[in-house]
């Protein structure tokens, strides 16, 4: 198994993932065809359903880009839409300028607009994702909206996306004009077995993940396959549970350790078992350097689950990390603390996530136990003492 990063799993299907990394799997294809195909035609409507996770929202995306070449484009949520919202949305996202404070200066604005585009050929296009969430107010307004032509010519294009039964949505009262319209509806599939294979392995080698096929050999492909139903959303939640899973028993199987040299000579090598542990010149610290830059009481690793933090305790000629000075500082693997003639190499340091780095950093709660305390405490299991030759 090749050395895991557990950040690389929120990269690559994570919070942190690249929005705009797609993989266009057989289903991702038809749905953009069909959005495409139907956005040509005269009633200009579409919709596209499939359950949670179904990769509804990136298609979504991918159709306002595609769209946004040729015409104004506006893409809202409809679980966070109300009438209001919807007007300033598109006014917005069309780069209309508007000042209008009433509804109705609004609408009147927005109608001018889209007549003068579609008599150009290039009728604006409206996405609403998640529309089986918006409002009933939020619906009557789409109804209305969708009723507008210019002349022979649709004013606006129009792309829905929701869970299953959408056509159940038009059949409402408040969606007659919608209705008449005639949307033809594409049904979302799963993944195939081949396309669950090629989406995990892509999504990891783009967020710099190596050897993608001994992370996600064919075997666990199925697996997560089978868990996920095929279906994108579950997948990415499923392979970041795998990889961050991966990550901590790679990291328990090998503890963290320290080697130390001295001018190029390894005198020890200590694995950090313990919660913490005393770097100085003083006999009773843990990791003791005979070295007159040495601090008595110089520096102090906190050793915790997924994490290694280096804080100096005032010294009197400070703590390199890496040639930098550090006060207080989350240690990678291959990290080498400088003091004095002595360098201490961090190795099998367990990986850390982002937004853990971010807490270490900015926090300022990580308080030390008193110094004097721990020493006395670690007087009775004194580590080998490391002294010069």
């Amino acid at each position: 198994m090749p050395d895991l990063d557990s950040s690389l799993a929120n990269k690559a299907f994570g919070r942190r993932a690249d929005p705009s990394l797609v993989v266009a799997y057989q289903s991702y294809q038809d749905a953009m065809r069909f959005l495409a195909s139907q956005l040509a035609q005269a009633n200009g409507i579409a919709l596209l359903q499939g359950p949670d996770g179904s990769g509804k929202s990136t298609i979504a995306r991918s159709q306002r880009d595609w769209s946004a070449r040729q015409s104004p484009v506006a893409l809202l949520d409809g679980a966070q839409l109300t009438p209001r919202s919807l007007l300033t949305g598109m006014l917005a996202q069309f780069g209309i300028d508007s000042v209008a404070e009433q509804d109705e200066a609004m609408l009147q604005q927005l109608n001018q607009y889209m007549a003068g585009q579609a008599k150009e050929g290039r009728a604006p296009v409206l996405i609403i994702d998640n529309i089986d969430r918006a409002s009933s107010s939020t619906l009557r307004l789409l109804d209305w909206l969708s009723s507008l032509d210019a002349g022979s010519e649709i004013a606006l294009r129009i792309v829905l996306t929701g869970k299953e039964k959408l056509a159940v949505l038009l059949q409402q009262d408040s969606m007659r004009s919608l209705a008449r319209r005639r949307p033809a509806i594409y049904s979302l599939n799963p993944l195939s077995a081949q396309e669950t294979m090629i989406y995990l392995r892509t999504r990891y080698i783009a967020a710099g993940g190596a050897s993608s096929e001994k992370v996600f050999p064919v075997d666990i492909c199925e697996k997560l396959r089978e868990s996920s139903r095929g279906w994108p959303g579950a997948l990415n939640h499923r392979a970041t549970e795998v990889l961050q899973r991966m990550s901590e028993l790679q990291s328990a199987q090998t503890p963290p350790r320290i080697v130390v040299t001295r001018d190029g000579h390894t005198i020890d090598v200590q694995e950090l078992t313990e919660r913490k542990y005393v770097i100085g010149r003083n006999e009773l610290a843990d990791i003791t350097l005979d070295d007159p830059y040495v601090s008595k009481t110089h520096a102090m690793l906190q050793v915790f689950g997924n994490a290694i933090v280096l804080i100096d305790l005032n010294s009197t000629n400070g703590t390199l990390v890496n040639s930098k000075m550090a006060l207080k500082r989350v240690l990678r693997n291959n990290d080498i603390i400088s003091l004095g003639r002595y360098r201490l190499k961090l190795e099998n340091a367990p990986a850390i996530d982002a937004d853990l780095d971010r807490r270490i950093r900015m926090t300022d709660t990580i308080t030390l136990q008193n110094v004097d305390d721990l020493r006395r405490k670690r007087a009775a299991r004194q580590v080998k003492v490391i002294k010069s030759h």
